[in-house]
């Protein structure tokens, strides 16, 4: 039986079989709240003083950071905290994109630390944040005040309001990819 070419077609064909019928069979994850929220929108100041508004990025997911520049520590730590979650959102490349609201400076302060760091690149958007305004305007909406990163959908809608813990992160690039992959999340 084993010399039989059926014998070894069935069994690559069970094998084969197993996966799909456990993947179909699974439960989908929970739907992330803020589905029929409102649209965010808001106009901010690049580093070279032009405008960067929030409604052009539509059509693609954002994870939204504050970033202090005047507070050099806190800055660092932001940093490398955006790098390292960037590193594991790799695969999202295509549909998410970041946004980084500098706080505690002026377009000089800024584009001084982006030439430093070598920072800007087509999927990162840097904006100034007079006063923390929309960073404390998105803590409010999420009812997160402590909150470091905001996850916004395809339309510009609130989905979640993540800290800076590993907890938090891995639970950022949880919903991150459930959001950019699955298309009833969306809606």
């Amino acid at each position: 039986m084993l010399q039989r070419w059926w014998f070894w077609a069935g069994l690559l064909a069970l094998l084969w079989a197993f996966p799909l019928i456990k993947s179909l069979s699974a439960d989908l994850p929970a739907r992330l709240p803020g589905e029929d929220g409102p649209p965010l929108d808001f106009a901010l100041s690049d580093e070279r003083g032009g405008p960067l508004q929030l409604s052009s990025l539509r059509g693609q997911m954002l994870i939204v950071t504050a970033l202090p520049l005047a507070e050099a520590n806190a800055r660092d730590v932001t940093w490398e905290r955006l790098v390292h979650l960037r590193k594991r959102l790799r695969g999202l490349d295509q549909a998410l994109e970041y946004v980084v609201l500098a706080q505690g400076g002026d377009a000089s302060d800024l584009a001084d630390w982006l030439e430093q760091h070598k920072a800007p690149r087509p999927e990162l958007h840097f904006g100034l944040d007079d006063g923390g305004a929309q960073a404390a305007r998105l803590a409010e909406l999420a009812h997160a005040p402590s909150a470091e990163f905001f996850l916004l959908d395809r339309h510009g809608r609130m989905r979640g309001a993540y800290g800076g813990s590993p907890a938090e992160i891995d639970r950022l690039v949880k919903e991150a990819g459930q959001l950019a992959n699955w298309s009833g999340q969306d809606g």
